[in-house]
């Protein structure tokens, strides 16, 4: 009897032990950059499973146990083509597991489970390897993580390093960030999500030895003009260069797109009514004419809204948009009053969105004293929708 109750509190204790080892991402996090990884049997060319089990050997984590074990002994129903192991639940879960060495590339995903991992490897021109490797947690606040190590084939370990994330800035406060490890290919993409302008890609290439960022996708999208104009589809406009404009650094950026460089061929959006919308155009019949902000004024409910002002050459007509918060409040139309002789006598405003005639006259007024000088840093980019 004494032999049995001995040999629970050993079973006990061991796996107590074993429970510990497991790792939470935050507790990763704390770790990972201070934690050079030996590769057993790594050799000159490790595959991306060899790193991964390294990595799991020091920073063991419940999914990438879980790849691991996929890799040992397959679930019923795992396709094998080769070396590559596809697992597909397409019930509720929607779980998929991909071994794939040949493209060095892993991952798990799950709709259910709280946990994802994704992990891929490029070759390095000098003979070392990049292995990084994503980790998602779902909790109260998501928490995903990105560890990117050097390995070196004369010491067998993996060094911690620094990745294009490190060095990325986010551009805007609001808004999500994440990114993506390619399952084919060398591309590495970090993905924004805005509530003002469609999604965002930033793609790096890999030159051999680093990732360098080469251009941007915007994901296709429709825009309207003066908020009640005809529908335009952006990606049909031969629009390659984007830029975004922070008027008052709160982080409410307006996009704007541009044909070519140096050109004056531009087109200036936010959202309006939850959907894009022309703020000002550039083209032979508009000029813009200056980023305004509007002047304070003691106890004035429209102190501190951004105004953007452009003209019409070709109507004569001026254009007024009211920017609160990222987003368009109204459109100002100022339109030329005539007499029976078809002289000009004055001008008449008209308001689009939820302005008043009488709150429209004081911004447009107020607007003018505070131009405000832009230089919009363009950067390329492609649309990643099908043109049509």
């Amino acid at each position: 009897m004494r032999k049995i109750f001995l040999s629970i509190i050993v079973l006990l204790t061991a796996t107590s032990i074993s429970a510990k080892t497991i790792l939470m991402n935050s507790e990763v996090d704390s770790l990972w950059r201070q934690t050079t990884i030996s590769v057993k049997n790594g050799g000159q060319a490790p595959d991306v499973m060899t790193l991964l089990h390294a990595f799991h050997q020091a920073l063991p984590t419940w999914v990438v146990g879980e790849v691991l074990d996929q890799q040992k002994k397959p679930v019923q129903g795992t396709k094998r083509n080769g070396t590559t192991l596809l697992y597909e639940n397409n019930e509720e879960d929607e779980l998929r597991i991909l071994i794939d060495p040949k493209n060095g590339y892993a991952c798990y995903e799950s709709l259910t489970d709280v946990d994802q991992m994704s992990c891929c490897v490029w070759r390095r021109t000098d003979g070392h390897r990049v292995f990084a490797i994503s980790l998602y947690e779902q909790h109260d606040m998501p928490q995903n993580l990105l560890c990117w190590y050097d390995y070196d084939p004369q010491t067998q370990t993996m060094k911690p390093e620094r990745s294009p994330m490190d060095d990325y800035q986010k551009p805007f406060p609001l808004g999500e960030v994440s990114w993506t490890l390619p399952e084919k290919g060398t591309d590495f993409v970090i993905n924004e999500y805005s509530p003002f302008y469609p999604t965002l890609r930033r793609i790096y290439t890999w030159d051999g030895m680093k990732h360098q960022f080469s251009k941007i996708q915007l994901e296709d999208f429709e825009y309207q003009e003066f908020g009640d104009g005809e529908w335009t589809k952006a990606s049909g406009e031969g629009f390659k260069e984007v830029a975004f404009v922070d008027l008052d650094g709160k982080g409410y950026p307006l996009l704007c797109l541009r044909k070519a460089k140096e050109s004056d061929d531009m087109l200036i959006l936010a959202e309006f009514k939850g959907k894009m919308q022309t703020v000002a155009i550039s083209d032979m019949f508009h000029s813009i004419r200056g980023f305004f902000h509007v002047k304070p004024e003691q106890d004035a409910p429209w102190t501190g809204k951004e105004v953007v002002a452009y003209t019409s050459d070709f109507m004569h007509i001026s254009y007024f948009v009211v920017i609160i918060d990222g987003y368009i409040r109204y459109f100002v139309t100022e339109s030329p009053l005539t007499d029976e002789d078809g002289e000009e006598i004055g001008w008449e405003p008209q308001i689009t969105g939820y302005g008043s005639k009488e709150e429209s006259i004081h911004i447009i007024h107020a607007s003018v004293a505070d131009h405000v000088e832009v230089n919009p840093q363009w950067m390329p980019f492609e649309f990643s929708g099908k043109t049509e």
